[in-house]
């Protein structure tokens, strides 16, 4: 099911069908987040999501890598066929006027750009990784807003690059993720909080699907 993974740990000697096998957890910032209908499509018309990032409603809180599988066959080939079904009613592709750049300059600090992906990185590892705290939450959420302010001003400084446009959009999401974990008053599936370490009643409902026509 996993050559990959069983042929890097038979080059370890380690045999997975008898050995157990060493883990490290590793942190699901961003799990099922992405409403979708029974064909993976998201409230946006046309914009389909699937697997990791989708919530389909098929596994819940308690999500694992391997659970993304179903979805990546099932809501894949749905989202597949609908997509396929609506290409020839699509609008024609619009001619865009060209970038105007402004007083944007090439920049010869794209170093800043690696720093400050490497800052968020490390931060959202260390303060919002799978055990955490309100506290670390929001250290977590003061460094955002720094960097947010940061990549603003280099934004509109410089040419933009794919590195620049990625980097402001990881930070977007790292910024929701926390503002959502703040909310919560309670640890349930991978969502854990040491300030509050119990699953709270309150918070229970059922995943809601809603069939496209």
């Amino acid at each position: 099911m996993f050559p990959h993974i069983d042929e890097k740990l038979t080059s370890l000697g380690i045999y997975m069908e008898k050995d157990p096998i060493p883990v490290v957890p590793a942190a699901h910032y961003f799990c099922g987040g992405v409403q979708t209908d029974l064909k993976g499509e998201s409230s946006i018309a046309n914009l389909f999501a699937v697997g990791e990032n989708a919530c389909t409603g098929l596994h819940g809180a308690n999500r694992l890598a391997s659970n993304s599988l179903l979805e990546a066959t099932v809501f894949a080939q749905k989202a597949a066929e609908l997509a396929v079904e609506r290409l020839p009613g699509l609008p024609a592709p619009v001619d865009l006027p060209a970038w105007d750049p402004g007083s944007a300059r090439d920049s010869d600090e794209l170093v800043v750009v690696t720093q400050v992906w490497e800052e968020v990185r490390r931060f959202m590892w260390n303060y919002v990784g799978i055990v955490r705290t309100h506290r670390r939450l929001k250290r977590a959420q003061r460094r955002i807003q720094l960097v947010q302010d940061e990549i603003n001003r280099y934004y509109w400084d410089f040419h933009v690059t794919g590195d620049l446009v990625e980097l402001r959009n990881i930070a977007t999401v790292a910024e929701l993720v926390v503002e959502c974990a703040l909310r919560r008053r309670e640890s349930r599936g991978l969502h854990y909080t040491l300030d509050f370490a119990e699953p709270d009643d309150r918070f229970i409902g059922d995943t809601q699907i809603q069939r496209t026509p």
